[in-house]
């Protein structure tokens, strides 16, 4: 093995640039259709600062069933106005139980366990597809650091193997302007979308 100056550490500056290469790929891939949700769910404050989705992340299919699952517990009502002011949820009807209490209040104030019912509308990609989103002026930025970290990657094999005594100062810079050239070209026809594991030593 030739080279050692840089303890053949070089093969990091590689890594970084299969791996931008691999992304940008990622990102040129056609895109799955798109998954539309719209769902309900009901969020539940068992402290004042924080809340989480009650019922192991239920979703109901409209407000109506959703408020129809909490009434029937039995022991969860409409709450006060003092609970349903705001304060705890910025939106939606809040509800309230009638036997648990939230832990962590101020000075031990009994506040009961409170509910929202929350409306979810989005688009997703279908969540088993490996899909990377990029707009265009970053996918262009991504193949000039591609294109730069190439660049440092040659300098620095050419470097170590002058350093190291494998090759003399003039050897280095004609390898220099050769593998440069072979990058230039290279990139100039390069088909993004199907990246190339690996460089040659």
């Amino acid at each position: 093995m030739s080279g050692g100056h840089f303890d053949y550490q070089q093969w990091r500056i590689r890594e970084i640039a299969d791996t931008i290469e691999r992304d940008i790929a990622r990102a040129l891939r056609p895109k799955p259709a798109m998954v539309h949700e719209d769902y309900w769910v009901i969020d539940e404050m068992e402290s004042p600062h924080s809340y989480h989705s009650a019922g192991h992340y239920h979703t109901f299919s409209s407000y109506e069933e959703a408020e129809s699952f909490l009434l029937s517990c039995g022991d969860i009502v409409n709450a006060e106005q003092k609970y349903a002011d705001g304060s705890f949820f910025k939106n939606g009807t809040v509800f309230q139980s009638t036997r648990r209490y939230m832990k962590g209040t101020a000075d031990d104030e009994q506040i009961p366990v409170l509910y929202v019912i929350r409306h979810c509308v989005f688009d997703h990609y279908p969540y088993d597809m490996d899909v990377l989103e990029l707009n265009d002026e970053t996918i262009e930025t991504m193949k000039e650091a591609y294109w730069q970290i190439r660049i440092a990657g040659i300098y620095a094999d050419r470097v170590d193997w002058m350093m190291s005594g494998d090759d003399g100062e003039d050897t280095m810079q004609e390898r220099l302007k050769e593998e440069l050239a072979a990058l230039e070209k290279e990139i100039a026809s390069k088909n993004w979308s199907h990246p190339y594991d690996g460089w040659d030593e």
